[in-house]
């Protein structure tokens, strides 16, 4: 038990975020017809994206943040690769319903669907990494903000199981093509990780083998 809230919590850690100025300048829609178009129309034609990104890891044990670069490719349906190039090596993968993680040289493999939680936490990490919010269950609050160049998403886990874990999420998508540029996911109020995702590129991924499990 205790292993795998361990692995629970390094999982989170890795894709972390918290409410900025940028989300108090935007405001809250009500009519939600047209967001909700142009999502569903852009996740049904959206097969691969590879990009590049950044993560900025704000610890309040720490007096300085901690950054790091790597690579980020989603294949549909559900399968996702986040390869860690610097600092340091780092790999996490998800493909259907296994999830590997390599971290140090040491690789965990194991089944998402055997274990509530941990399926809960995958699909949370692909909706948001995604963009596709009909992976989100029940049991998660969300409330819909905009600018004129971006949507904000703010997601708010409302089992206390779920709390333990993430205290909030916010992803950011861009109007232009309805994908995700930002991502903020909180595990307290000081302790979260910024990720922003840059050079995209879509339905152009061939390379399946990147997201092999064994």
């Amino acid at each position: 038990m205790e292993k795998m809230k361990r692995l629970f919590t390094q999982l989170l850690l890795t894709f972390v975020a918290v409410s900025s100025l940028q989300a108090q300048q935007m405001k809250k829609i009500n009519q939600m017809q047209e967001f909700d178009k142009r999502l569903s129309q852009e996740t049904q034609t959206l097969q691969s994206i590879e990009s590049d990104f950044s993560q900025t890891k704000y610890l309040d044990v720490l007096d300085e943040k901690v950054k790091s670069q790597g690579k980020f490719y989603y294949k549909k349906s559900n399968k996702i690769r986040m390869e860690y190039t610097s600092p340091i090596n780092y790999l996490i993968v998800i493909n259907g319903s296994k999830l590997k993680i390599v971290s140090d040289g040491k690789k965990n493999i194991m089944n998402v669907n055997s274990n509530k939680m941990m399926n809960e936490v995958q699909n949370m990490l692909t909706a948001c990494t995604v963009g596709d919010l009909s992976k989100m269950s029940a049991n998660y609050r969300l409330e819909y903000f905009e600018d004129a160049k971006s949507y904000l998403v703010k997601i708010k886990p409302i089992s206390k199981t779920l709390q333990a874990y993430i205290t909030s999420i916010q992803i950011y998508l861009d109007k232009k093509d309805m994908s995700v540029y930002k991502m903020i996911l909180s595990e307290t109020a000081t302790n979260y990780t910024e990720y922003e995702f840059y050079n995209k590129k879509f339905n152009s991924l061939k390379n399946e083998a990147i997201f092999a499990i064994h």
